[in-house]
């Protein structure tokens, strides 16, 4: 790695092997995640470091939303932005310094699990203590993490479809973006991803409340667990 070059060029180095699966959105998360992953780099940190150090500010967050103030609240949702941003950092730097592994790559999608699984368990039993012991909440928390789990699955089992000849390249092209898409593919697109989850949860969580977030979390994710398999399946059969 080139440690000579200007700040202006690493940064470039670094925004051409992030995944972009929607570019706007991506760059909440990048305008940070770019100077802690060439930082990291620089330190001679490996890519598991970040996805632990993420765990953990992510469980911290959790932490908060435990409490159940709205005090506690905004402060947990500023976390979890922060542990969100880390999570980027994890691929970016793996990319960046060619230290892609197997494991690498279980360990990022096991922490997701466990920071989504607390997230929504500590926002319901937050609301729970602040609420007089109201039980309703966590009857929204089990779909919540049901939703989030089967999307999740979709999105793995969409990704394993086999793709008839010719079109499996094209197939291969729907998804993150690697780099800066040009002019032309920069585009505003929700699917409720992992990227759109984390920005929803962290504001509603800050604005409306443990409760509210996993209502929106359930009805949003619900509609997309409806849509996307439709959209899949539609696009595999056109291809007969």
């Amino acid at each position: 790695m080139e440690f000579n070059m200007s700040l202006r060029e690493r940064y470039r180095q670094i925004e051409s092997v992030t995944k972009y699966s929607n570019y706007y959105l991506g760059k909440c998360y990048t305008w940070l995640s770019i100077p802690v992953t060439d930082a990291a780099a620089r330190l001679g940190l490996h890519p598991n470091h970040m996805t632990l150090i993420s765990l953990v500010l992510g469980l911290t967050a959790c932490g908060f939303f435990y409490q159940g103030s709205t005090a506690a609240l905004i402060l947990g949702a500023v976390i979890l932005y922060v542990s969100y941003v880390l999570d980027w950092c994890d691929g970016q730097l793996a990319r960046h310094t060619g230290k892609m592994s197997p494991f690498g790559g279980w360990l990022d999608q096991m922490c997701d699990r466990i920071k989504e699984f607390a997230y929504v368990t500590t926002l319901a039993l937050g609301y729970s203590r602040t609420h007089d012991g109201a039980t309703s909440v966590y009857l929204w928390a089990l779909g919540a993490l049901f939703f989030l789990f089967l999307l999740e699955y979709y999105g793995q089992m969409n990704r394993a479809i086999p793709q008839p000849g010719a079109d499996q390249q094209a197939a291969a092209s729907v998804g993150p973006v690697l780099g800066r898409p040009t002019a032309g593919r920069r585009k505003f697109v929700i699917d409720f991803s992992i990227d759109e989850q984390y920005a929803f949860v962290v504001l509603a969580s800050a604005i409306v409340g443990g409760y509210w977030t996993l209502v929106g979390i359930v009805v949003i994710s619900a509609l997309f667990a409806i849509y996307k398999p439709l959209k899949a399946w539609k696009s595999y059969f056109s291809m007969k």
